[in-house]
């Protein structure tokens, strides 16, 4: 008999993993329930690393070929501050709309026969007959929150973010840091259409207290980052739900109970500072799905060995974001460092990161720091 499998969540991560298990069996009944509508999104640009789309390459290519056909590239990364800029060479990045990877997403899975029903909220009492049940949806997970029974932990940063976008051009990604006399702002900004950039905000808890940002109202407070990051901005910031907020870290003791299973932010929110939580929980598909090629007459086994798997993978990145977190916590301590010294301790923060392996991804910036490394020692 034909597997039947409920995804609650129509983002990137419960959309890919619909497709990836119709495309490989077309007799099996995959839907999708989402509670918006299909052209509702929040947020701005969704920015992957060639390793990323290398990874997303192995679970569908039709999909990436799609993906990078759409977005905008560049090599290297700018690091803004102390009214320095310094260059870190070596890495490649791709941008997309996010709306754009959703209807790629949505017209992949129409193309196979996924049934998408957007608008709709369900029950879990309501999805008793399938066989698999993913929930997909999110930070406030309707599927995790209803059955309780996964461990969920919360954490929250005591810095506060707030996503917009821009019509500035960045010729690569970039951050650019800004120490103000009440406490430290960073700007996390990439460009994801020709004239179109993400543009995200962030500020440490001296800064938030300091500059009285929770009196201010939301219109306010962009108007206020805007003058914060003025050197770096040639157009107005954007909003789009841009509320500013302490970043959440939720997650689980438990990946899934029974034939219940959780991918991406449902299961752990991962910090922008190590990664697109987009790409992360599209892995977390393409795991998840592997699994089930195995076997999925045996959902608890086949759940078992997707945790397995990824889980080893996920444990690492949580440590690397709770070490980032840390630092961006303490960036205004940091920002008193030289711009070279800074920049290495913002590249060496999650501890994945050593010298031999700088010298090798980021040479041109190795060289410039070791200079002036030997210049500071030799007096």
């Amino acid at each position: 008999m034909a597997l039947r499998v409920a995804i609650v969540g129509g983002g990137p991560a419960g959309l890919y993993l619909a497709y990836l298990l119709k495309q490989s069996d077309r007799t099996r009944d995959v839907r999708v329930f989402e509670q918006n509508p299909a052209g509702a999104t929040y947020g701005f640009g969704v920015v992957f690393s060639e390793r990323a789309l290398q990874f997303l390459n192995d679970g569908s290519p039709d999909l990436v070929q799609r993906i990078e056909a759409e977005t905008e590239s560049w090599s290297g990364q700018n690091i803004n501050v102390g009214g320095t800029t310094v260059f870190i060479d070596g890495s490649r990045g791709f941008a997309v709309e996010r709306l754009q990877l959703l209807k790629l997403l949505q017209g992949l899975c129409a193309e196979v026969g996924v049934d998408m029903r957007f608008e709709t909220r369900v029950s879990l009492d309501a999805l008793e007959g399938f066989d698999l049940v993913v929930g997909a949806d999110g930070t406030n997970s309707v599927v995790r929150d209803a059955l309780g029974v996964f461990g969920t932990r919360l954490r929250e940063s005591s810095n506060r973010f707030a996503w917009y976008g821009t019509m500035t051009r960045y010729e690569c990604n970039a951050l650019t840091f800004v120490r103000t006399e009440h406490g430290a702002f960073c700007g996390h900004h990439y460009r994801y259409k020709p004239q179109m950039s993400t543009f995200v905000a962030e500020c440490d808890e001296a800064a938030w207290r300091g500059h009285r940002m929770a009196e201010m109202s939301e219109d306010e407070r962009r108007h206020f980052s805007e003058r914060i990051f003025a050197s770096v901005l040639t157009a107005p910031l954007i909003s789009n739900r841009s509320t500013w907020n302490p970043w959440r870290v939720y997650c689980n003791e438990r990946w899934h109970h029974g034939t219940v299973a959780l991918i991406g932010d449902a299961l752990r929110t991962a910090h922008p500072s190590i990664g697109s939580g987009t790409r992360l929980a599209m892995e977390d598909s393409i795991f998840l799905w592997r699994a089930l090629e195995r076997d999925d007459r045996d959902i608890p086994a086949a759940l078992d060995a997707y945790e397995a798997e990824r889980r080893p993978i996920r444990e690492k990145l949580n440590l690397a974001a709770s070490r980032s977190i840390e630092w961006y916590e303490k960036m205004g301590e940091h920002m008193a460092l030289a711009p070279h010294d800074f920049v290495y301790s913002f590249l060496t923060r999650t501890g994945r990161m050593s010298d031999e392996r700088l010298r090798r991804e980021a040479p041109q910036f190795m060289r410039a720091y070791e200079t002036q490394v030997k210049a500071v020692s030799n007096g």
